[in-house]
């Protein structure tokens, strides 16, 4: 593998295309030879909800694009196609276990959770700085990313950064990766504005404004596609002429113990499915990564007869160390739920895992008070996914003129 003008590339790119088509065919296999078209949903400004494509099988070609109307897809479709609903537990768990597969070889890790159309699914960031004391070359790197997604038809792209590396990762072949040399505008100038990172709707105003290449934008000046498309127009200019300032990060990683069961029939009883629940809580919290330790929160996840999946969060109000309590936080929740169907299997997760085994009070009341302010932070947070709208005002500068400057909106973190 060739180096991009003499410097060496700092990031590649793991790319699964059609990466919920290749999980169902793994699932299915009975799928592998046939036209499948995989179908969410989408809002518009309407707030209407509208049939949309998500994912699709390779042999319907690539004039199909994610997010573009169901009605549409069909009319350019094979009259024998398939549809299918997403499993998106299935498919989110399929790629966590390909992102942790990653950081074994690769610490720092950073999934494209931009790529909203896919939900984030099928493609990730490798920093790869630092590792030829490890790996040796490039090509020994790429080796070793492969390793990790074996099991898929995976593509690996080599550039200096996120948006090269993916750009070489879509030209490369399967089990080889490629690097692109030369000067980046030049190798963008052909290719179509759909790869850009933006929805169906901004790339048919593109078109309708004959932009139709990367070129095309490229040959425009900054300024003016930021006035007519926002700050989308900004960051596709910036990307037409190779030019990507977005920085690795990479995912902060949280233990989770995880346990399954199948169900011998189909089921919508209580009377079957809260033993089932505190069966799969007995062997979670049999196992060693909860010895003497606490969750903070629990996912139920199902796939429902002839129906989409099913998926419900409890975000326990105290860590929950035993399976008592924490049957009794799912319970209450439960009992005011109804499902959507007979449920066939169950996975129960916990997450937010501590060493939290009691808590000591304060004798101030302000203590107090502030530790219990940031206990209802972090459970909101595991409640979320991501920290939490909380601000506290703070006196800054109380004897000053300007009222702007005597406090200030803090945001509170766990």
């Amino acid at each position: 593998m060739p180096t991009l003008d003499g410097k060496r590339a700092a990031v590649a790119c793991i790319h699964i295309p059609n990466f919920m088509w290749q999980v169902e065919s793994l699932r299915r296999p009975d799928l592998a030879d046939k036209p499948v078209i995989i179908v969410g949903e989408s809002g518009g400004n309407t707030g209407k909800r509208a049939q949309s494509v998500l994912d699709w099988s390779p042999e319907l070609g690539a004039k199909f694009t994610r997010g573009m109307p169901l009605s549409a897809a069909l009319a350019d479709a094979r009259k024998d196609v398939t549809l299918l609903e997403p499993d998106l537990p299935l498919y989110q768990r399929t790629f966590a276990e390909i992102l942790t597969a990653l950081e074994v070889r690769c610490p720092d890790v950073e999934p494209d959770t931009k790529n909203a159309e896919s939900y984030g699914f099928g493609r990730a960031y490798v920093g790869i700085w630092g590792l030829e004391q490890l790996y040796g070359d490039d090509a020994q790197v790429v080796r070793a990313l492969s390793n990790a997604v074996n099991r898929f038809d995976a593509r690996i792209g080599v550039g200096e950064n996120k948006w090269m590396s993916y750009i070489a990762a879509l030209a490369s072949s399967p089990g080889r990766g490629l690097k692109i040399t030369g000067e980046p505008g030049r190798f963008l100038a052909k290719l179509p504005v759909e790869l850009l990172p933006v929805d169906f709707k901004l790339v048919t105003r593109f078109h309708g404004f004959g932009l139709h290449t990367m070129g095309d934008i490229a040959a425009l000046p900054p300024g003016s596609m930021q006035a007519q498309f926002g700050g989308d127009g900004a960051l596709v200019s910036d990307l037409s002429n190779g030019i990507d300032h977005r920085p690795l990060v990479a995912r902060r990683t949280e233990e989770d113990v995880s346990e399954y069961l199948e169900f011998q029939d189909a089921t919508a009883s209580m009377a079957m499915i809260l033993p089932a629940i505190e069966s799969l809580l007995s062997r979670a919290y049999a196992r060693p990564q909860l010895t003497r330790r606490y969750a903070r929160e629990a996912k139920l996840e199902a796939n429902v007869l002839r129906r989409p999946p099913w998926t419900m969060r409890v975000a326990f109000k105290d860590p929950a160390g035993s399976r008592t309590k924490a049957m009794f936080s799912i319970k209450s929740k439960l009992d005011d739920l109804a499902l959507p169907g007979p449920i066939e299997d169950m996975r129960l997760t916990l997450s937010g895992l501590t060493g939290e085994a009691g808590r000591q009070e304060s004798l101030w009341t302000e203590v107090r008070r502030d530790q219990k302010l940031q206990e209802a932070v972090s459970q909101l947070e595991a409640r979320l996914g991501t920290t939490p709208p909380v601000y506290q005002v703070r006196e800054l500068e109380p004897w000053s003129r300007i009222p702007e400057r005597r406090h200030a909106l803090v945001q509170l973190s766990p």
